[in-house]
This record gives structure tokens, sequence and C-alpha cells, in this order.
């Protein structure tokens, strides 16, 4: 990794930054590797004393190896780190995939899961470019404005060993999604101070085109030569298994008032309208592979044009702050076909989505949060209490197997979110600081879903994937150039299945680091090395999530398991 930093290069003051990093760490289990490259420029013009415009150009690659989705059996039979992909054990995979399974994927005893178990490989290369001009600068004495105009383009190949056999008459074929986006879009706003009143305003409008063809590649019969890369070539696919195509135009604008009632009271109150309309779905369905006569496709649009929001922010005393902020959101619809289990195209077929559009609206929200904020040399101490109101909670039901889940878009009805959150810093003597939080939140669904002809009463059950509490604390010492510090968080169980007769165990996460600044030596300054070890007791514990959704009931292979203990270093110094 390095960064090079010009300094003002000429008298308008104009000056940049670029930089450059590369990493490359192996998998901590299974085969493969993750590499990835990252560059970051950065141009920046001064115009006299009224601001900056400013170029940026992003790009980065990740070409990584994954590591294989767990469910709650197999985290049982097989532990954290006793399975992922098969790769390179080719034979193995071959086997699997005729229904001959070794001892191990046996064991599991579970269809859905030796599915998953017995998969060959599964990869990723993804691949962006974002690039921007913006510019901030004062138009007036009292009247400020922001722009940003920006372009995003990515390009993708995600990789996984369907059982679709390949013309060669191996049991199955690597399939390659060739996922591609590109966006463009703008923000404008202005802020202008009169009197006591400091009015923010603006717009955001943005165009994304997605697409993403899923096709099919041979694999060789078993000892007729090698198997595919993961990572490609990807070249010669004897057939497409399915196609998709989305365009979304989003429009935002927002117009605010923030007046100053006394120097230490204030008030905010504004809105936002917004519109969000996506037309897309399938454009090509091969039916012999799917299954379907049609595949999903039509428009949906999520629209409001007055959401409101107030605020109050009130200084009270020396050091105290005490809060008010009331809102309603709106949220547009998604989609996501790589992970086929996001949004109303996920589901079966056509039919199924013109049923599901009569049946759902924009996901609201209403919150309501208070709060209370110290802050002192000897301590920083915080506490806020909210509440939730949704309404027309969307989600996705998932069964069936990673590689051909059936998937369900439904709205569950209002849920209701209950919580606290505290946090204190105490700063005893100079260089300790010892930090804890804590968060409690009751997420309850208050409808219920029909789902494969009977109906499941959800009132009461708790939201899926969430942990109802959480607990950090950190214990850091600096003296002089040297610091050390340890941290540790508590994260509770979490139901994974709708009916909450599932759930992920609760786990505690803790972290060491060290680190010291020599300063200058000889021509290199701010030299520094630092040390940190991940996961200092080895916990067992499920990180991610809801990769292909959640279940009505039961187990999934949903789940990412976290990395074990691992140690990292660095060294770093500036020319």
């Amino acid at each position: 990794m390095g960064s090079v930093d010009s300094g003002v290069l000429n008298a308008t003051g104009t000056k940049f930054r670029a930089s450059f990093a590369r990493t490359d760490d192996n998998k901590w289990k299974g085969y493969g590797d993750q590499l990835e490259y990252q560059a970051n420029f950065k141009l920046v013009q001064p115009i006299q004393d009224r601001g900056t415009i400013s170029a940026i150009f992003n790009w980065s690659e990740f070409d990584q190896y994954n590591y294989m989705n767990y469910s709650l059996n197999m985290l049982k039979k097989f532990g954290a780190t006793g399975s992922d992909f098969l790769t390179p054990n080719y034979a193995e995979a071959y086997e699997a995939a005729l229904g001959n399974y070794s001892s191990s994927i046996a064991a599991l005893g579970n269809a859905t899961d030796e599915s998953n178990a017995t998969q060959y490989d599964g990869a990723q290369i993804q691949r962006n470019y974002l690039s921007a001009i913006t510019s901030q600068l004062r138009l007036a004495p009292n009247l400020e404005e922001n722009t940003v105009l920006y372009a995003h383009l990515s390009s993708g190949d995600y990789e996984a060993t369907p059982t679709f056999p390949s013309p060669t008459g191996a049991p199955f074929s690597q399939l390659d999604s060739h996922q591609g986006i590109r966006r463009i879009g703008f923000t404008q706003s202005f802020r202008y101070t009169i009197a006591r009143n400091h009015i923010d305003t603006g717009v955001w409008y943005e165009n994304n085109s997605y697409w993403f063809p899923a096709e099919l590649y041979s694999q060789p019969a078993l000892g007729q030569g090698r198997p595919r890369n993961a990572l490609g070539p990807f070249v010669d696919p004897y057939a497409t298994w399915f196609s998709d195509s989305f365009n979304t135009n989003t429009f935002q604008f927002h117009l605010q008032d923030t007046y100053d009632i006394l120097p230490h009271l204030q008030i905010s109150a504004g809105f936002r309208s917004l519109i969000a309309t996506t037309h897309g779905g399938a454009v090509y369905n091969n039916q012999s592979l799917t299954g379907q006569a049609e595949l999903p496709r039509g428009a949906l649009t999520a629209a409001s044009a007055f959401l409101p929001h107030v605020a109050l922010d009130y200084h009270f005393r020396d050091h105290h702050e005490f809060y008010i902020d009331i809102a309603e959101n709106m949220r547009a619809y998604t989609y996501n076909p790589f992970l086929m289990s996001d949004g109303a195209w996920s589901v079966e077929n056509q039919s199924e989505f013109q049923s599901v559009k009569t049946k759902i609206r924009p996901e609201r929200t209403w919150t309501y949060l208070g709060g209370y904020r110290y802050n002192s040399t000897l301590i920083s101490a915080q506490a806020d209490a909210y509440h939730v109101d949704y309404y027309n909670r969307l989600e996705n039901i998932t069964t069936g197997t990673p590689t051909n889940p059936i998937n369900s878009f439904v709205n569950t009805g209002k849920e209701t979110i209950t919580g606290v959150d505290a946090a204190v810093t105490l700063r005893p003597v100079r260089g300790l600081e010892f930090f804890n939080s804590m968060s409690f939140a009751k997420e309850q669904y208050g409808g219920g879903v029909d789902y494969e002809g009977k109906y499941y009463d959800l009132k009461g059950k708790n939201q899926v994937g969430y942990p109802t509490w959480m607990y950090k604390t950190s214990l850091s010492y600096a003296y002089r150039r040297a610091r050390v510090s340890f941290n540790a968080t508590y994260t509770g169980s979490r139901p994974l299945s709708y009916m909450n007769d599932t759930h992920v165990s609760p786990y505690w996460l803790a972290g060491l680091s060290a680190s010291y600044d020599f300063g200058s030596i000889g021509f290199m300054k701010n030299l520094g090395v630092s040390f940190n070890v991940y996961n200092l007791f080895n916990t067992t514990y499920v990180g991610g999530m809801g990769l292909f959704g959640y279940p009505i009931s039961g187990d999934s292979p949903t789940l990412f398991i976290g990395a074990p203990r691992q140690f990292f270093g660095s060294v770093r110094a500036s020319f």
C-alpha cells in the first residue's frame, strides 16, 4: 500500500492525492485466496476564497474464492473449520453430484444441507469504477452550494456449480452470472442563512441500469481433463439459464429550516419527496432449465410527496445536550438476482409476480427518538430511547436448495421496534480510556403470512436476523508513543426462522491491538508499527445471516461462519 500527496502545486492552490493498495490473503479454511486491488485519485482546485472544485476517480477489483454458507445443522456436524467447498477434490464433488456421498456429507442427513455441502466451488470477480466532480462554493455571503456529479460502472462474475448436467456427461456445470451496473446521477443542494433561519434544500436524481445474464459452462467428465477455474476465463457457454435486466429512476427533493430559538436551542422542520420507479425482470428464460413458462417481469413504483422530519436540539448548561427527532421514511423496492432472495422479482414466475404486486406496498416507517448527551474531559455519556412503527413490512421467505431456491415475497403487515441505547466513556487519568455501550431492541412482527397454502401467525415473533441485546466494551491506554487496547463485543441470540423456532447462538468476540510511533528516523517520517489479534479467544460464531433469505420454520443454509483467531501486523512510514 502506498500514497502520494502532492502538496500545493501552484499559486492557485492546486493539489492532488493518489493511493494504491494490494491485499492478498489466503482463505482461513478451504481452497483459494482473496485478492484485492484498489486505486484512488483526487484533484482539488480552490476557487479563490469561495470554496473548492474536486475531481475524483476510484478503481477497485476483487478476485476471490468464497466461503461456503452453512446451516445450523452443518455447523453442528462439521464445526466452524470442518467443511468448505470441495475444491480441489473434483472426484469427491463429481461423485456427490451423482448422489454418492462421502461419510461426512452423508452424516448431515438433510437433503437441503447436502446439496450445499457438495458444491465444488464458489468464487467471484468484481470490478468498480467510480468518478465524480464535486463543488463546495459560497455563492453569496449567506448562500452556499454543494454539487456532486457522479458515474459508477461495475462488472462482476459470480460463480457456482449447480447440478445441471454438462454436455460432456459430467453431473454438474459451472454457472457464471455476469453482472453489470451503470449508475449516473447528481445531487444539488443549497444552504441559505437569514436572521435565525438556516434553510437547506436540494435534489437528487439517479438512473441505475442493471443486467444479469446467468450462463452455464461445461465441466469435464471425470478423468477427461482439468475442471474449469472458478475465476475464469469464461468462454464458450453452452446455454443461458436466464437473463435479467432492470432500470431504475430515482428522484428526491428535500426542504428543511433550522431555526435558532435561543443561542443554545434549535428546532428543525422539513420534508422529503421521493419517487423511485423500476422497470425490469427477465429478458430471457430457458424454460427447460428454469421449469417456468414465464419468469417475473414488470414495473413497481414507490412514491411519496411528503415525508416529514422534525427535530429539537437543546444545549443546556455546560456539557449537556438534549435532543428529539421524529421522521417518516419510505423504502424503494429492491432487487438482487444474484441472491435470488431479494424483492418482488425473486418469486418463481410471472403469475406470482402479478399476484404479489396486488398485495404489497412500499415499506414505510415512523421513527420517534429522544436522547441525552453529556461530554466533558473526564466523561462522555449518551442515552437514547426510540420507537419505530414499520408499515407494510416486506420479507423474503425461502425454501429449497441454495442453487435452486424457492422464494416468496410477502407483506407481513406492521412491525414495531422499541429500543434503548446507552454508552459511557471514562477517562480517569491521562491516556486511559474505558468505553462501554449497551443496546436493547425488541423487534416484533404484528401480522401473519399465507405461505404454501398455510397461514402462519407471526404476531409477537421477533425480527429474523437481529439480536435483542448487544454490548460493547473497550479499554485502551496510551503512553507517549505507544498504545495498547482490548475490545470485546457481545451479540445476543438471533432468530433464524420467521416462526422463531430456530436461533443462532449468542457469542462474545474479543480483540487485542498494540501500536508504536517511532516518529522520524532518517529519511522516513511518521514511522509506526502495529499488531492486532482478531478473535482473541478463538470463538466459534455466526457472522452474516440471510444470504439466501430466511425460512418460515426450521433450518436453512444461509449463514456465514466467522473467522477464527487471526494475527495481523503492519508497518507504515511517510517520505
